[in-house]
């Protein structure tokens, strides 16, 4: 019986230690068990892109992490991995992408966006705005999202707080 138990219990702190949450072994399964984002190969894929910057929601095609329109230029944030985790509370991870987008010969536009197992887009969950202002980093605890936004202009950074609204079909910010 004590060999069942501590099995137990070394799976589930495998499970907080390698997601870097407080998930219980069954979460992870579940996750394990759903694929789904993990299996898209989004650097190489087309899908439709909520808005960044000034950039429009739209059908984009990517390649080696690029892609085009007649008007903007669609790129991956260099050196920014895609992160995976449930951020609607329905049990399947989501993926997470630091998305930049700009008209061709200018700066870029970056956001922190949201998609689907389908490859269909949650939404936009961090928009700064303004080129100057970029989400510079995140992290997900039970569905919340934590975002560190630096301001290039003022060397100034803050974090917002967002959450996915099902009612909204939106996330929206919830420290103010």
């Amino acid at each position: 019986m004590n060999g069942i138990w501590f099995r137990a219990a070394l799976l589930s702190a495998c499970a907080l230690v390698l997601t870097g949450g407080a998930v219980s072994a069954g979460e992870a399964g579940k996750a394990e068990k759903a694929g789904g984002v993990r299996d898209v190969d989004w650097h190489n894929s087309e899908f439709s892109v909520p808005p960044v910057g000034s950039c429009p929601w739209q059908q984009v095609r990517f390649a080696a992490g690029a892609g085009e329109t007649a008007e903007h230029v669609y790129r991956f944030a260099p050196d920014r991995d895609i992160v995976f985790a449930d951020v609607t509370g329905e049990g399947v991870e989501d993926a997470l992408i630091v998305m930049q987008c700009g008209p061709r010969d200018a700066e870029y536009s970056t956001a922190l966006i949201a998609m689907t197992a389908d490859a269909a887009p949650l939404g936009t969950v961090s928009n700064p705005g303004v080129w100057t202002r970029q989400p510079a980093d995140f992290t997900v605890w039970y569905g919340d999202i934590a975002v560190r936004v630096t301001d290039f202009d003022t060397g100034e950074g803050w974090t917002e707080y967002y959450r996915w609204a099902s009612s909204a079909k939106a996330f929206v910010r919830v420290d103010g």
